[in-house]
């Protein structure tokens, strides 16, 4: 992998003696994150912006939040931490505002084409009112939106594009990489069982989801939410994320590869594990590229869409 910096005097640094870095990008995260650490002959600026290319495609585009430099050898020993693009999004508040009838590229045009974002979000809108409540930043107001209509999270492309993430039409088999380790995880301790929330303030919590998957598993775990302030439309699809948001940390299989590896986040992956009950199909919900002594590795995080049974009633 290939970095490019740029000083806060506009002035480039192109490092060569790279010790270690991580890339890390999830699903559910609107930000990338960036660990490098490098050696340099020469004082580096003041970092702002950081730049990473895998052969010629650029896959990192962002800030830099923290920078440390170290003096010693003969040579400075370099570390920083930066955040992709969407750091812009993510860091600035939008305004508190009740749309009527909006659309996705609404919300972008009100929300981040000042930042300098461009568009690519699917055409989708709502006949409903949708509720951008005080203290949302500018990413939650559009990413709530598309996730409510479309089902799918936003994020910024490294040439600062919003798009969706889409599952990958083929499906790629990890026994076709260089395979170093396979783990399953079994994350019982998020789940919830039971959705109560109540519609206006004055009334008791009597609407409520309950996710027969979960009980099936001897789980009884109960959260209580007061909805009162979202348009109606808002309320059964955010009581019902409480449950199925839990769900997507269920069952996870973790794969370590050596090598810088052709995966992207939302790509169907075949798992073939000793034991049926966690083979099957997966899509990448986080991926993290790095390199250190041992050389170049890909991790994945593979997760599994679960069907929650949920059932909503009033009682």
């Amino acid at each position: 992998m290939r970095f490019e910096l740029y000083g806060t005097d506009g002035a480039a640094v192109f490092p060569e003696m790279i010790t270690s870095y991580e890339l890390v990008s999830e699903t559910d995260s609107a930000c990338d994150g960036l660990r490098l650490n490098f050696c340099s002959e020469e004082l580096p600026p003041e970092i702002c912006i950081l730049k990473a290319f895998s052969d010629r495609e650029i896959v990192f585009n962002g800030f830099c939040d923290m920078q440390k430099i170290t003096a010693g050898g003969g040579f400075y020993t370099c570390f920083i931490y930066a955040r992709s693009s969407a750091a812009l999004l993510v860091d600035n508040e939008a305004l508190p505002s009740q749309y009527n009838c909006p659309t996705a590229r609404q919300l972008w045009f009100t929300n981040a084409r000042e930042l300098g974002f461009g568009c690519d979000l699917p055409e989708i809108y709502s006949e409903n009112s949708y509720l951008v409540s005080k203290g949302t930043s500018c990413y939650g107001a559009i990413n709530d939106f598309v996730r409510a209509v479309y089902g799918a999270p936003v994020y910024a492309t490294p040439e600062n594009v919003l798009d969706v993430y889409r599952e990958s039409s083929s499906v790629k088999r990890l026994k076709n990489y260089p395979l170093l380790s396979l783990s399953c995880v079994i994350n019982r301790s998020e789940l919830i069982s039971d959705i109560d929330y109540k519609i206006n303030s004055s009334d008791n919590y009597r609407y409520h989801f309950k996710s027969e998957f979960v009980r099936a598993r001897g789980i009884r775990r109960k959260r209580l939410y007061n909805l009162s302030a979202l348009p109606l439309w808002q309320r059964e699809i955010t009581a019902a994320e409480k449950i199925t948001n839990s769900l997507s940390e269920y069952c996870s299989v973790i794969a370590e590869l050596s090598g810088d590896c052709d995966f992207r986040l939302c790509d169907k992956v075949s798992v073939d594990f000793d034991g049926q009950d966690y083979s099957g199909t997966y899509f990448v919900s986080e991926m993290v590229k790095s390199m250190g002594k041992n050389g170049e590795k890909t991790t994945l995080v593979l997760k599994k869409k679960i069907d929650g049974e949920l059932v909503n009633y009033v009682a």
